[in-house]
């Protein structure tokens, strides 16, 4: 059990640095320091720093399942919030510095796989509800990952408050042009007014 402690710590400690500094300032030496485990010990679990990265990231990309019998814009709120959650509380203003500047382009492919993997399901459901009208038909799905996504980066770089109340502004936005019914792009009477 003691090597699952000395695990946490040396975890917690690299996302700490992580989420503050950004990944370059993610080392053996800063995790050694902020966790207060040796440098031997955390050589022996961790080859370099790229493993070390590697786990620290894998350690906050537990899948979270999303909660079943929502609607779909309830799925929306749950991933808005889930989303804000994990950027605010787990990835952090460091690491998406550093995603944004490319400042380690090894680091930045490995939180894209992340995000990939943890927003399979999610993307999922949306297809299927697609399929099924309860959103339109012609939903850009990775579009909407994005807004979603994206959204709640802008607001972090912005330093503007993600509360409840936010998503529900967000979601007031976007639900309009994500529900069933909602005019796409190519359908009748969907283009833009006229300016004249």
């Amino acid at each position: 059990m003691a090597g699952a402690g000395v695990d946490d710590r040396i975890s917690a400690a690299a996302l700490g640095i992580l989420r503050s500094r950004g990944p370059l300032a993610v080392s053996v030496e800063s995790v050694a320091a902020a966790s207060g485990v040796a440098k031997t010990t955390i050589y022996r679990r961790f080859s370099n720093r790229e493993a070390l990265l590697a786990a620290a990231v894998g350690s906050a990309a537990t899948a979270v399942p999303m909660p079943s019998g929502l609607s779909a814009k309830d799925t929306l709120r749950w991933v808005l919030r889930h989303a804000r959650d994990t950027i605010d509380d787990v990835v952090g203003r460091g690491t998406v510095g550093a995603v944004i500047a490319n400042a380690d382009p090894h680091f930045t492919e490995l939180l894209l796989s992340m995000i990939r993997t943890t927003t399979r399901p999610f993307r999922e459901d949306l297809r299927e509800r697609a399929r099924a009208g309860e959103l339109r038909h012609d939903l850009d799905i990775e579009l909407v990952i994005s807004l979603l996504l994206g959204v709640v980066v802008a607001e972090m770089i912005r330093d503007r408050p993600t509360d409840d109340a936010w998503v529900e502004s967000v979601l007031a936005v976007l639900w309009p042009a994500l529900r069933s019914g909602a005019l796409s792009s190519g359908a009748p009477g969907s283009a833009a007014p006229s300016q004249d």
